[in-house]
């Protein structure tokens, strides 16, 4: 009995050893939901409407991964939804430009995302503009490190890290100057070795994707 529970025991601290050293790559989840939706809004108003992208805010040390993040969103939404009227953010800004509005709108934006109010007159020329009704604007959150305890049958108690991505959506309503949409992309992993973050914010733009075409 005694030599069995001494085979066990060496298995476990082999097995624990090997756990230890030769860690995998973290599990990324979509955790991303809704949280807001205007009374009739949904796929058959989005898809008559139309959607543009405006410019991206991203959170400290995320500035590189802004395009990669764009384009993620981008392809995600034309799979999900590929007869939705969808201008890209470059598709954006030069309509903008070759209508000479390209100025204000920066201006606009920028007043809205440090206010929250933006002219509704204004608003509804940019969609004439653009052919759309609808305006997506997005920020790219920092990405957030957390730790907490967690038991491990074979290691023990051991505190393991929680990386966090999260990108925040939000949809203009040009017709009306409202908010229609907003919807958080989110990639959570639990332990594991570090990632490059370009995953994590691929995951969460295709979660945000997914929220607001589904």
């Amino acid at each position: 009995m005694k030599r069995v529970m001494f085979r066990y025991c060496l298995f476990l601290m082999v097995v624990s050893t090997m756990l230890m050293g030769c860690a995998g790559p973290a599990v990324i989840y979509d955790i991303s939901k809704v949280q807001y939706v205007k009374e009739g809004f949904g796929a058959e108003p989005l898809n008559s409407g139309g959607l543009a992208l405006v410019p991206i805010v991203a959170g400290r040390g995320l500035e590189s991964h802004l395009r990669k993040f764009g384009e993620a969103l981008i392809f995600a939404i034309q799979s999900l939804r590929p007869e939705l009227k969808l201008l890209k953010l470059e598709e954006t800004i030069s309509v903008l430009n070759e209508r000479g509005l390209g100025e204000k709108f920066g201006s606009a934006i920028d007043r809205y995302r440090g206010t929250g109010l933006i002219d509704k007159g204004f608003l509804r020329e940019i969609g004439e503009a653009l052919g759309v009704r609808y305006l997506l604007f997005v920020s790219l959150e920092e990405v957030q490190k957390t730790r907490e305890l967690n038991y491990d049958i074979f290691l023990g108690w051991r505190r393991r890290t929680i990386a966090t991505a999260s990108a925040f959506g939000r949809v203009l309503d040009c017709a009306t100057g409202d908010v229609a949409w907003e919807g958080l992309g989110t990639a959570e992993s639990k332990g594991g070795t570090e990632r490059d973050y370009e995953e994590y914010c691929r995951i969460a733009a295709e979660g945000l994707a997914c929220q607001l075409v589904k």
